[in-house]
């Protein structure tokens, strides 16, 4: 009798032994299952996040640091002294605003060109607006060496020129917020580019010259065309 009652002692033991024994393995494997996951996630996830961000965050820093370099020359080149002629006038201060456009287009291509479409844009105006400073500095010396003034449609002429330009002081102020360089090109190449509509529609106001008039059409058509283009980029974003 004792022996079997110290036999059904021992089993019970044993079952308690082996109870405790599958609680303690149980609670082991789970807190290193835990651990371990614990440790992969923010390693992998947090870690990649941050090189983005931070790769995000210090393009749009540098380029829009360019942007303010870039439009605060453009500005201060652009204040245009009086030559006697508005043809003078108009194509004198569109030379910098040209150069600008270009300057931002190479900048945004180096720090941003992730959309196609907006990289084929900025090659085009990089061309396209080169080409066409040659071209104007050609004509300022025909202008020039045929002495032809016109003191009155000049003065018309830079009271709607300077009024434009004096509404544009603080441009890139309007991209400041800007969270990535395509995004900040655009809002600054909108801009910029009705400046340029703004000098062709007043210089078709106070000149004749036919040179001059092909030139700001071309202005009108071509600046309206890539803007419509750049806010339609900008809305599929």
């Amino acid at each position: 009798m004792n022996k079997h009652k110290n036999y059904h002692m021992y089993g019970l033991l044993a079952i308690i032994i082996l109870i405790l024994l599958i609680i303690f393995l149980s609670l082991y494997i789970g807190r290193g299952t835990t651990g371990s996951s614990t440790l992969q996630k923010p390693s992998a996830s947090s870690g990649t996040d941050i090189i983005k961000d931070t790769g995000s965050d210090t393009e749009v820093s540098v380029y829009l640091k360019e942007q303010a370099t870039i439009i605060s020359d453009m500005l201060e080149n652009m204040r245009v002294k009086e030559s006697g002629s508005a043809e003078l006038d108009f194509l004198i201060s569109m030379i910098p605003h040209y150069e600008a456009s270009v300057d931002l287009s190479k900048s945004y291509l180096l720090l941003g060109g992730t959309n196609n479409k907006l990289k084929s844009l900025a090659n085009e105006i990089i061309e396209e607006q080169a080409d066409e400073i040659e071209d104007m500095r050609e004509l300022i010396q025909e202008i020039q060496k045929s002495g032809i003034t016109s003191p009155e449609k000049e003065k018309g002429y830079l009271k709607l020129y300077n009024k434009m330009l004096s509404s544009h002081q603080h441009i890139t102020e309007e991209t400041e917020a800007s969270n990535n360089v395509e995004k900040a090109y655009i809002e600054g190449m909108v801009i910029h580019h009705q400046m340029a509509v703004d000098m062709a529609d007043a210089i078709l106001k106070y000149s004749s010259h036919p040179e001059i008039l092909d030139i700001a059409e071309d202005i009108l058509e071509m600046q309206k065309e890539e803007i419509s283009q750049m806010e339609e980029i900008f809305n599929d974003m």
